[in-house]
């Protein structure tokens, strides 16, 4: 934290956007505080989403010094985690054999990596976006697992590190080298920590196929960018295109693009700050000003849902949903997800 406390200047322009910040103070203020335990635990009232990381004129990451006072945090065995068992259960649950699945074709170089919440709550448009990639290349594989984001997010790094070198060393034992992910939050996670893989998103490659301009427009709609994704400018686009692609208009949210606000779902806020998810969720909505959105997570479609029509970009693309879906019971997701495990794929 030392850095942090030498370079920031306290202007507050991360402050302004953020509740985290004005309720505790500027990075540099945090940092001086030092590494006693209740400083620590602050940190969990941060999103982790990194827009203070975008506003700061300074290029400092005052995200990276909150993830590492929760890493700190949970080494010295600070942290309360019962809060936190729902998301941790279904982390572990997720990435068990019963839900894990991989199909390796012939000279697979490629794979697709559709996360865990697109498989829960939209296993007909997962289906829909494999089918279509099969179509693209039939050497592309799928693999059905978890990356371990929430354990990382929670600052747990044995319990992450040992999550994701799982994974890593299955991909390279198939000799992967590329990754096509579903999911905002698994590309941050793979970008960051796969060693000799690439990694994109799947909307990128679908955006470059042939696909013919609707000659109606459907309807205005609006884009929210997931913050885990906030750097991945090849995403935005190729989001854009394919929403065009499918008949509608796009109008832009005052906070989008590098400066999109988090859904209230990041950094799992809400197990020590109940009600941060509705709160953003509602900003998020008044920014739309009653115009749906569209999103390229899971995640953000089920909170968004909540305060205005919300659609995914596969549900548009595939043709599998609409805004007007509600988002997927608990026990429902888990069934998908077992059904999509031992269903027969192309």
């Amino acid at each position: 934290m030392s850095d942090m406390t030498a370079r920031c200047t306290s202007c507050g322009e991360c402050v302004r956007p953020c509740a985290f910040l004005q309720q505790h103070g500027t990075p540099a203020a945090i940092a001086k505080r030092g590494s006693n335990p209740d400083n620590l635990l602050t940190a969990y009232g941060c999103s982790l989403c990194g827009l203070c990381d975008v506003v700061c004129p300074e290029q400092l990451s005052p995200s990276s010094q909150f993830l590492a006072m929760r890493q700190q945090a949970t080494a010295q065995g600070l942290v309360d985690l019962k809060p936190y068992k729902p998301w941790l259960t279904y982390e572990r649950l997720g990435g068990s054999v019963l839900f894990r699945r991989d199909q390796i074709p012939a000279n697979c170089r490629t794979v697709f990596f559709p996360g865990c919440s697109l498989p829960g709550t939209r296993p007909a448009a997962t289906k829909e976006l494999f089918r279509r990639l099969q179509h693209h290349d039939r050497s592309i594989g799928l693999v059905l697992d978890c990356c371990g984001k929430i354990s990382h997010d929670l600052g747990l790094e044995k319990q992450f590190n040992t999550i994701f070198n799982r994974l890593q060393q299955r991909l390279k034992t198939y000799g992967i080298t590329r990754v096509l992910t579903a999911c905002p939050g698994c590309s941050k996670i793979l970008k960051k920590h796969g060693q000799d893989i690439e990694v994109h998103s799947v909307y990128e490659l679908l955006a470059e196929q042939p696909t013919s301009v609707p000659e109606v427009t459907l309807g205005t709609v609006s884009v929210h960018d997931p913050c885990p994704a906030r750097f991945d400018l090849a995403q935005h686009k190729a989001v854009r295109k394919l929403i065009k692609l499918t008949g509608y208009r796009i109008e832009e949210l005052p906070s989008s693009g590098t400066v999109t606000r988090c859904c209230g779902q990041g950094g799992i806020v809400e197990g020590c700050v109940p009600g941060t998810v509705r709160k953003e969720a509602t900003l998020i909505g008044g920014e739309a000003a009653e115009r749906p959105l569209v999103s390229s997570c899971a995640g953000c479609c089920e909170t968004l849902s909540s305060v205005t029509p919300t659609a995914h970009v596969a549900d548009l693309l595939t043709g599998t949903g609409s805004f007007s879906d509600k988002p997927a019971a608990s026990f429902r997701r888990w069934f998908n997800r077992l059904l999509l495990r031992f269903s027969r794929l192309p």
